[in-house]
């Protein structure tokens, strides 16, 4: 007979490093809670509940040894594991946090055992607290289901994924999302064609840009040798990042997207930063279209962005790609003739029937091409923009129309 003798092993893992591999995997995020007879209601977020057996019922999660709010449940034996919807990410940060009240404000109703059902909750578990076994700077903590619901009404999940959190997405329903409105999926029509004819005449990526709230969506992709599609693919609307939206704007509006909007990372602040930001709003509208420089730190925005169409909306990525954008502004500096030197890209806008941007055309990916040929890439790019803004009845603002009588 063979035996099979376990040791721990010694610890070996940098907890930093084990943390971002373990964060590959996703997990769901619950509000445990409970009602303490002499504090009131209590609880806790947790991202490590699961199911542990259908006959009898029991469920589990792993609470912190230091935790005290997890005493004070262990204390009463009953607890309520809340699980969040995807709309609830404030709900969560606020019970994450060690400071301030966490229900105060905050609309709840009763669980049989008297533990609160967080208002919005997806389901609720009620439960027994049965067990606790000791797992290294963690409890195990088993409990025996009194009684459940799901009243979220078939919403989605909230999760936690690479140290952010996020939202489930069905793949199959992602092309009629509700960021693919009926206005973008008409621009996408008439883009497209256009699209694919620069691409192919100059062999380059062409990608016609909308936005979706706070993000920029890419409506329309072709590339000469693209493997992965663009279509569809989201990117946070923060500065120098689509500039070519707001640079007919009013002042509130670019004012919200020097700030971020609700990315909550803009521009850092200072004056030379938003000076540079200023600058490139002007000279989009002087010259009606925008030239961006080549340099290394645009090359690596461009491959975050290439991990983001071929893998989705990683936070990691996200996150790496918002801290990397608020040093661009710095490195546009204002060329007396903008064409002469090696590119990354060039933009021009489509406008919409109110006088507004309503589509961005770019040629991306110019690093390496001969700066002769800038000129004539343009010519082409304005002449689609100019065709795609007639056939949607837009309307070229006046101070546009002046500098088209001299470029």
């Amino acid at each position: 007979m063979i035996t099979e003798q376990h040791t721990a092993a010694p610890p070996t893992a940098d907890p930093l490093h084990f943390r971002r591999v373990l964060g590959n995997y996703p997990t769901g995020v619950c509000i445990v809670t409970a009602l303490d007879p002499e504090r009131g209601p209590i609880g806790m977020t947790v991202g490590s509940f699961a199911s542990v057996s259908l006959d009898p019922p029991l469920v589990s999660f792993m609470p912190m040894r230091n935790s005290g709010t997890f005493e004070r449940i262990r204390s009463l034996g009953r607890f309520c594991v809340n699980v969040l919807s995807a709309g609830q990410a404030e709900t969560c940060r606020r019970f994450a946090r060690h400071d301030g009240e966490r229900f105060a404000d905050l609309a709840w109703h009763p669980a049989p055992s008297g533990a609160p059902v967080i208002d919005g909750s997806l389901a609720w578990i009620d439960c027994t607290l049965t067990d606790v076994h000791p797992a290294g700077d963690h409890y195990i903590a088993v409990g025996a289901v009194d009684g459940l619901d799901a009243d979220g009404g078939g919403g989605v999940p909230l999760l936690f994924f690479q140290g952010g959190y996020g939202r489930f997405s069905n793949l199959t329903l992602t092309a009629g999302g509700e960021d693919v409105l009926a206005g973008n999926l008409l621009l996408a029509d008439l883009a497209r064609p256009h699209i694919e004819e620069l691409s192919r005449r100059f062999g380059v990526e062409c990608h016609a840009t909308g936005r979706a709230g706070g993000n920029l969506i890419q409506l329309a992709f072709s590339g000469p040798s693209a493997h992965v599609t663009k279509v569809g693919l989201r990117l946070p609307f923060l500065p120098p990042m689509g500039a070519g939206f707001v640079a007919w704007a009013d002042p509130p509006a670019v004012e919200r997207w020097m700030a971020g909007g609700e990315h909550q990372a803009g521009t850092d602040g200072t004056a030379s930063s938003r000076a540079a930001l200023a600058r490139m709003l002007a000279g989009i509208r002087e010259r009606g279209w925008l030239a961006v420089p080549a340099d290394e730190r645009r090359q690596v925005v461009e491959g975050i962005v290439d991990r983001l169409a071929a893998h989705g909306p990683l936070p990691a990525a996200e996150r790496e790609l918002t801290q990397l954008l608020g040093g661009l502004p710095h490195s546009h500096p204002v060329e007396a003739d903008p064409l002469a030197g090696p590119l990354h890209s060039l933009t021009v806008p489509v406008f919409g029937p109110d006088g507004q941007v309503a589509l961005l055309l770019t040629l991306n990916s110019l690093d390496g091409q001969d700066s002769a040929g800038h000129p004539c890439r343009l010519a082409g790019l304005r002449r689609a923009a100019a065709a795609i803004t007639a056939a949607i009845g837009g309307t070229v603002p006046a101070s546009r129309q002046q500098n088209l009588h001299h470029h």
